[in-house]
Parts: C-alpha cells; structure tokens; sequence
C-alpha cells in the first residue's frame, strides 16, 4: 500500500478547518476534504456537491439537494483529483456552516 502511493504526498495545512468548499472556473462547486498535492493535482475526499432537482408538482420550483459522490450510475471513488488550474478559490467551511453539519452527520465524524 506505501509503495503504490507514493505518489500521493500532501502539502501539510495546519490550522484549517475539517470541510472546504473547492470552487472551479466552470461553476461547479464541490465540498469535502481538500488536499494540496504535489504536482498538477489537488485531492478532494468525502466529496459533496449540490444539485438542482426540479419540484415534483407542475410549477416551474427547483429544489437545491446536497448529494454525496459515489452514487452516480458510475459508481465514482469517494474521493477525487482535480486539475489545480481548474479550481477557482477554496473556502473553509465554519463549524456554523449547515452543508458542513450534514456532512459531519453523513460521515460519522
């Protein structure tokens, strides 16, 4: 298992908070775990994103759903490598912040 990740060396970031929302240039937005790596890849685990789910009676209300990665028809790993020029901005997530609480309860942390 250390030999095939090797690979897979984080830069330290002390002080930062559990959850981060990671925002990329085409306007998606995923939270969870993020990790600065080494090289062209940063790393997001227990990965989230939100999704627009239009209302079920026939007036034209969408409903806004926090989803956790893995359940697509893909069946993705829970976590993710995406290209640093790809990404936007990262933001902390604080303690207060109900997409982090959800997160917290749906992960067991």
């Amino acid at each position: 298992m250390l030999f095939t990740q090797w690979w897979d060396f984080t830069v330290p970031a002390l002080g930062r908070a559990q959850y981060q929302a990671v925002f990329l240039t085409n306007g998606q937005t995923y939270f969870g775990r993020y990790y600065d790596r080494i090289g062209a890849y940063a790393k997001i685990e227990d990965v989230y994103y939100l999704q627009q789910v239009q209302g079920s009676d026939s007036s034209a209300t969408t409903d806004t759903r926090l989803l956790r990665r893995g359940s697509e028809l893909h069946a993705p790993a829970s976590r993710m490598l995406i290209p640093k020029s790809a990404i936007l901005f990262v933001e902390d997530l604080t303690d207060a912040s109900p997409i982090a609480e959800f997160m917290r309860r749906d992960t067991g942390r």
